[in-house]
């Protein structure tokens, strides 16, 4: 079994390198700034989305951990 999974890891990773034989292509004219304008802008929206993110999981971490009052009998006279 452990034999069998190391195959398919290593099946796995070499079948993924042929990748790196490709061509490089340097495109001409404006085209390689409009790709870093759109990829800087997805960069921003991932980063907004992170941090709004962080900010619930922020928000239920300190409303899980808050000590909440246990409530107590009364005896009434």
């Amino acid at each position: 079994m452990k034999a069998a999974v190391l195959s398919l890891l290593a099946i796995g990773m070499l079948g993924t390198a042929t990748s790196a034989w490709a061509n490089s292509f340097v495109p001409d004219g404006a085209s390689g700034l409009v790709i870093w304008v759109f990829l800087a802008y997805c960069a921003l929206v991932v980063v907004a989305q992170l941090m709004a993110a962080l900010k619930g999981l922020r928000s239920l971490l300190d409303e899980w951990s808050e000590k909440k009052k246990k409530a107590r009998r009364v005896a009434l006279r």
